[in-house]
């Protein structure tokens, strides 16, 4: 061998001992492989994998001599196509590169391939981009491909917590997709309508065939090619909910609303519904006591003709029966009455929620296929744009979610107050600040803050107050408008107001306001669930608080809330 000072002679031979250096030195990644043939008919179906130098040991992270074969260790080589190039060049013998296009972690690299046959083996070099610098646009890539995929990560998670609720909403619910309506999105309340059938995936004529010849289907046919809603009240359905082939009598409030997508087509059919079948049975029950009651006084005149002897002792026997009759009468006509309100309070958060849930639902499903159909690097505004209506639209959701829960927590007494040091003023800045956000152009906040010091009251639900507050007058008024609000503590009362310059509230509206689901007519046109004023009145009553307003409409609105206070401890 020549020693380092001695130069090779022109045209000698490699030296073949530089060969296990020249592989670990080797930047690239090198691989020896043996074909393997198909037990019939000796077609070549895969390679065995002799050796790995270095560069290949930490692309593929295996070990030197790993055994096996391509295609057990790297079962995706067959889809992207390097297994046929490797066959290709190994029976035909030619020399050839081949790129392929990867994904690791969910992010885009590049295979740059290169193979020879040499005797019984194939020879195999590669070099993987992702241990290779990146240029600007495919770094820009794959950093937008990252915040995609957490954006992802994260409205997944907002959805799934979104089904959860739908699922335990206290209404049936369902979403049908197609001129077949295939039923795409259940609640527990539709699944036990059902008797907990399988539904998901099938269309409503095949899920449930005993709703056939009730003319549903055809309301639902006409919903999907009119746009037009369907409402009855008190509706008829026989379902078959024991699976036993005998179907039962129930009676339902019920709507079938169309789904539009982004471009404004039918798309699918939402049918919300809530069952009403003990108030309708409630009621026939009242009708027929009533005929009891007159076929028992009819048969107490026919009786005074015939028994006038037994007069005194059969007028007993029946007023002691009418009057239980009555009393009967009384409590079923009470629980009518009850069962009357619950079916108009169902009613209208039926009416609010489908409203309210069916835009930004909407917004979410057309988004998230939409962010497909930008597969690009040049196409990210258009993903990030969607990105931001599903963001906006869950934010909606979790808002409209909120008071949902708020109310339910409020109506089963478990929210309680508890106070706690406070120093108004800060919480007043601290509430303006975050609601800078929902500002129009031109509006502003002016504050004033007398209650120089601590206090003791509850700093959650007295920002919950305020915030709903503020949020209202912004909402309410036009741009360029001032919003004032004051915070003022004399003799242990807290005296907060929010003045606004807005729409303003109707007199006959006034003594509604703080009333479940009310919406003012000047309001009617801006979203909302009419739960904000309902629950800021009850958690005054928690504080042992009240609220007052004056209002003229066109002019403005003025709130004031007043708390009694204890003197926060030095």
């Amino acid at each position: 061998m020549p020693t380092p000072t001695t130069p090779l002679p022109a045209g000698a031979a490699f030296p073949a001992e530089l060969l296990p250096a020249l592989l670990h030195l080797s930047l690239a990644a090198v691989l020896l492989l043996r074909p393997v043939y198909a037990p019939e008919g000796g077609e070549l179906v895969d390679f065995t994998v002799e050796y790995l130098n270095p560069a290949g040991r930490r692309s593929l992270r295996q070990p030197e001599r790993p055994g096996g074969t391509l295609l057990t260790h790297f079962p995706h080589l067959g889809e992207s196509g390097v297994l046929a190039f490797y066959c290709r060049v190994y029976e035909t013998g030619e020399a050839g590169r081949y790129n392929v296009h990867y994904q690791a972690d969910g992010l885009d690299s590049y295979f740059y391939v290169a193979a020879e046959r040499q005797g019984p083996w194939l020879l195999v070099s590669f070099t993987d981009t992702a241990e290779q610098p990146r240029s600007a646009v495919e770094a820009a890539l794959r950093a937008s491909q990252a915040q995609e995929r957490s954006a992802w990560v994260a409205a997944e998670s907002q959805r799934r917590r979104l089904l959860g609720l739908i699922a335990q909403a206290p209404v049936i619910l369902a979403m049908l997709h197609g001129p077949e309506h295939l039923l795409e999105l259940v609640n527990e309340g539709f699944r036990q309508a059902f008797g907990y059938r399988p539904l998901l995936g099938r269309p409503c004529r095949e899920a449930a065939p005993e709703l056939a010849g009730q003319q549903l289907f055809e309301r639902l046919d006409e919903v999907y090619r009119t746009g037009e809603p369907f409402r009855a009240d008190e509706l008829l359905v026989h379902l078959d909910r024991t699976n036993s082939g005998r179907p039962d009598p129930f009676y339902y409030n019920l709507m079938f609303q169309a789904i539009r997508d982004e471009a404004g087509l039918v798309s699918g059919v939402l049918i919300v519904a809530t069952e009403v079948t003990s108030l309708v049975r409630a009621r026939q029950q009242v009708q027929e006591l009533n005929q009891e009651l007159a076929a028992a006084v009819e048969q107490l005149r026919l009786s005074n003709t015939d028994l006038e002897h037994q007069v005194a002792d059969r007028t007993h026997a029946l007023l002691v029966t009418m009057t239980e009759l009555e009393k009967q009468r009384q409590a079923l006509t009470q629980a009518l009455v009850a069962e009357q309100e619950l079916g108009e309070l169902k009613s209208r958060f039926v009416s609010m929620a489908s409203h309210e849930f069916r835009t930004p639902l909407t917004t979410v499903l057309t988004s998230a296929e939409l962010i497909a159909d930008y597969p690009t690097a040049d196409q990210q505004p258009q993903r990030l744009r969607h990105l931001g209506h599903i963001g906006a639209a869950v934010a909606q959701l979790n808002d409209l979610l909120e008071e949902f829960l708020s109310v339910s927590r409020i109506e089963e007494g478990k929210l309680e107050t508890h106070p706690g040091p406070l120093t108004p003023a800060t919480l007043l800045a601290e509430t303006v600040a975050a609601v800078q956000g929902l500002c129009k152009p031109g509006q502003t906040i002016v504050q004033h803050a007398d209650c120089p010091d601590p206090i003791l009251l509850d700093a959650s639900l007295l920002r919950k107050i305020l915030l709903n507050l503020l949020s209202n007058a912004l909402k309410y008024s036009g741009e360029n408008s001032v919003v004032t609000v004051r915070t003022q503590c004399r003799a242990n009362q807290l005296t907060l107001s929010v003045q606004d310059q807005g729409v303003g509230i109707a007199p006959e509206d006034q003594e509604h306001l703080f009333e479940r689901f009310f919406r003012a007519s000047a309001t009617a046109y801006v979203p909302g669930t009419g739960l904000g004023l309902y629950i800021i009145a009850r958690y005054l009553e928690l504080m042992s608080g009240s609220v007052d307003l004056t209002s003229e409409p066109g002019v403005g609105t003025t709130f004031t809330v007043t708390i009694p206070y204890a003197p926060a401890e030095d």
